[in-house]
Parts: C-alpha cells; sequence; structure tokens
C-alpha cells in the first residue's frame, strides 16, 4: 500500500493512515510500502513531516519490508530525490512505448535515471490504460508481422518486460473489458 501527500497534514497523521492500513488489510507487516506520487508539489508535504525518515522507520521496525515510491514528475527531480534517499529500493514509473520519448511524461528519461542509480523499476501503466489495447492500424502491422497471433496488449507488456531495470509489471488495467 502506499502513503499518499493528500492525507498528511501532521506527523501524527503518519502513524494514523499507516495502522488504519494494518487494521484493514489484517496484517502485521506490509512487504512493500510507497511514499505515493512523488512530484514538485507532494515532496513539500513529505519534506515537512519526514516521511523519508519515517517509512525508514518502519522498515528498520520490520513494519514494511521493502520501502519505495511511485514518481510523477521530470527526471530532474527523480534523481534529486533518489541521491539523497538511496535507501529506496524501488521505483514505480509510467512506462509504455507510447509514453517513451514524451515530452509530458519523459519515461525513457525517468527510467534511465534509475538505470543511473542502480533502483528497480515497477511499471505502470504498460498498456496507457487500455490505450495500447487497441493501437491504431499502423502500429499493429508492425507487431502482426513479428507474431500474428500475438495481441497488442501482450506487445506493450513485452516491451517494457524487456527492459533490463524493470523488475514487476503492473497490469494497468482497471476493468475487465481491458483486461
Amino acid at each position: 500500500t502506499k502513503l499518499h501527500s493528500a492525507f498528511v497534514n501532521s506527523f501524527e497523521d503518519r502513524d494514523r493512515i499507516f495502522n488504519e492500513q494494518m487494521e484493514k488489510t489484517g496484517v502485521t507487516y506490509f512487504d512493500y510500502y510507497l511514499i505515493h506520487d512523488i512530484n514538485c508539489h507532494s515532496i513539500e508535504t513529505y519534506n515537512k513531516f519526514d516521511c523519508f525518515g519515517w517509512i525508514r522507520d518502519k522498515k528498520e521496525k520490520g513494519l514494511v519490508k521493502h520501502i519505495g515510491f511511485s514518481f510523477h514528475d521530470g527526471p530532474e527531480l527523480l534523481d534529486e530525490v533518489l541521491t539523497a534517499h538511496p535507501e529506496f529500493e524501488f521505483v514505480q514509473l509510467q512506462l509504455n512505448y507510447l509514453d517513451w520519448e514524451s515530452a509530458g511524461v519523459q519515461s525513457r528519461k525517468c527510467y534511465e535515471v534509475a538505470e543511473k542509480h542502480g533502483v528497480p523499476v515497477f511499471v505502470m501503466e504498460p498498456v496507457k490504460g487500455g490505450l495500447l489495447g487497441q493501437p491504431p492500424e499502423e502500429v499493429l502491422e508492425p507487431l502482426r508481422a513479428l507474431d500474428p497471433d500475438a495481441t497488442p496488449s501482450s506487445w506493450a507488456m513485452r516491451w517494457v518486460g524487456s527492459l533490463p531495470g524493470v523488475k514487476v509489471v503492473l497490469s494497468g488495467m482497471g476493468s475487465m473489458e481491458q483486461l
């Protein structure tokens, strides 16, 4: 699960949220815990309430086995965060072949920063919310030539899964129709 900056308005909120999550899930520890959606705005909250030290403490106490964060900003900020916090064991990035060279998402550049720091990547949005499950015909033609039985979604999943620094590919599918 994750800690979301929108719900952290005090130091006490961190533990309140964490304890509620443990109670709701019925566990005594989390295998993976994320600081959610680090960006140029949320990092102010995370720094103000020392959420980075807080999550390290949860790991040291055995309440979290692996710590990481999801990221929605540019490669410069990602480099700053990974330089300041080498304790993070993974970063969750939006990666897919459509966003690879996108000026807005900057998937390739963010991936390269994670690689530079040796931090494994967990992928979100590999099929771009289902969009890459039904790409335009000009995208499908070369894929069909390689393997006419493979689905467009499988190509998208295999593309991100082939990147050496990728350790986990989340489906990113939010409905049975997308699946």
